[in-house]
């Protein structure tokens, strides 16, 4: 159909006939070409090392690794809950942003170990949980003695 203009109007579809089109208005062969591709790489996204993860990727093992760790050393809820907060904070104070900090293995996309992660089980048979940063160590340089310098 023609409007005044002599341009051709769109028809409208019904609901299962829709198709997908690139801009110039070409009808696109697979439309689920895409849906493939961002399956392919939601699914590759933990595949990577972890100080390539983005930051949603890395809350996501990290409370994954909270959850093991709360089975392997049957943690109370309160405990868990305690281990997660600690490490989002450590994440944010960008205490586990190296690949040295954090142990990941990216073929069980999986946390094994978090370097300085302490736990303390108390008397009364609570578990906390710290994070000890190593303190970059200052060293001074020797000043030469007169002996050395050959003067």
């Amino acid at each position: 159909m023609m409007n005044s203009q002599g341009q051709t109007r769109n028809k409208t579809l019904k609901k299962g006939q829709a198709q997908s089109q690139d801009l110039s208005g070409h009808v696109l062969q697979q439309p689920d070409g895409l849906l493939q591709f961002l399956e392919q790489e939601a699914g590759g996204a933990y595949k990577r090392p972890w100080h390539r993860l983005e930051r949603g990727l890395r809350l996501n093992r990290l409370r994954k690794f909270s959850e093991d760790e709360a089975a392997r050393l049957n943690l109370k809820e309160a405990e868990k809950v305690a281990l997660y907060s600690l490490l989002i904070k450590s994440l944010d104070k960008k205490l586990l942003n190296s690949k040295t900090a954090v142990i990941y293995d990216q073929a069980k996309e999986s946390i094994m170990e978090i370097k300085g992660l302490v736990m303390h089980r108390s008397s009364d048979e609570t578990v906390l949980f710290q994070l000890v940063d190593k303190q970059k160590g200052v060293t001074f340089r020797r000043k030469k003695t007169v002996d050395e310098s050959g003067v």
